[in-house]
């Protein structure tokens, strides 16, 4: 039997495999020869295989059904552990426009301030039919709508919903989605409310989220990381995700895959600093901390990695004009 590593598994056979089978329908396979044994057709080819011979373009719909967020391997668990909507999307985001030929642009606009539109861009196949563009359509359509209602285990609102121009029934669309879809254009826009953005991911975890992101490739991680603010931001997040005190640069820069070197000379190009952003997270943490009224201000000196109290009292003067106690009184 052959032995699939995991650099070459095709995580995105699996949902055709499941329309296909739930459909009966069988794929073709790779010829024997090219191989010396059966093997299954590439997703990307398998894909296009489907597309080419649908018999009806809302079929694409039920094939968008067949995709869930494990499907997409790291980048899923990065997904599912997020910590709210907007840091989901721009892993999602990320990880279309790299592995998705059939996707040019995924725009998020701010129109109003109560409305958010995501806006996805299709690439337009000279071969293709202009039902086989529809059906590809209805598969990114359908399928992020699932993203978003699995992502947030059903708590989920769209606001308003534009498919490309169709002469299909466009009352079946409106019944599949439940809520009037606009058919114009070449887009796929959702429309969404802006207080989603921030709305917490139930399954969030900051630990797995950044082990996630340190697994993802390195073009993916450079993408991402501008997507996300810069190295500085990026930083920012992995040290808030820890546990209690902080690492040293050296271990960060091991755990970001560059060197000690690199990751200083990219934060000063940024104007930032190691220790300034260690300074800046401290700041978020000890303020949140201070919250908590049955932690002593030793204790908390403690978790942010302080020698002793008086050296986190003389921080927390310099970052606030105020003593921790008294910050914690105006509480």
């Amino acid at each position: 039997m052959r032995t699939v590593s995991t650099a070459e598994f095709d995580y995105g056979w699996r949902p055709l495999h499941n329309y296909l089978e739930a459909r009966g329908i069988t794929p073709p396979e790779l010829p024997q020869a090219q191989t010396g044994e059966s093997a299954h057709l590439p997703s990307e080819a398998l894909y296009e295989w489907v597309v080419l011979h649908s018999h009806c373009a809302t079929e694409g719909l039920h094939l968008g059904e067949c995709y869930r967020v494990t499907d997409y391997g790291v980048a899923g668990l990065a997904i599912l552990s997020a910590e709210c909507v907007d840091d989901a999307l721009k892993v999602i985001k990320i990880y279309m426009l790299l592995f998705n030929k059939d996707i040019s642009d995924i725009r998020i606009d701010q129109p109003r301030p109560d409305e958010v539109q995501i806006s996805i861009s299709l690439n337009s196949k000279p071969c293709w039919s202009d039902q086989a563009r529809l059906f590809d359509a209805n598969v990114l359509a359908s399928a992020s709508y699932k993203l978003f209602k699995d992502l947030l285990q059903g708590n989920f609102e769209l606001l308003g919903l534009t498919l490309p121009a169709s002469t299909v029934d466009h009352q079946f669309y409106q019944d599949y989605f439940q809520l009037p879809v606009r058919f114009r254009g070449a887009d796929i826009i959702f429309r969404l409310p802006a207080k989603l953005l921030k709305t917490p991911i139930p399954t969030a975890n900051p630990a797995v989220f950044q082990t996630a992101l340190a697994l993802v490739g390195e073009s993916f991680s450079n993408l991402l990381e501008r997507e996300m603010g810069g190295l500085n931001h990026r930083i920012g997040a992995l040290l808030d995700s820890l546990p209690e005190q902080y690492p040293d640069i050296r271990w960060t820069a091991q755990h970001l895959k560059m060197t000690e070197r690199t990751l200083r000379r990219r934060l000063a190009e940024e104007g930032s600093s190691y220790r300034e952003i260690i300074d800046q997270t401290r700041q978020a943490r000890a303020k949140r901390l201070l919250k908590n009224a049955q932690l002593s201000i030793e204790q908390i000196s403690d978790l942010l990695g302080y020698t002793d109290a008086s050296s986190f009292r003389h921080a927390f003067r310099r970052w606030t004009g105020q003593t921790p106690n008294a910050y914690r009184r105006q509480l």
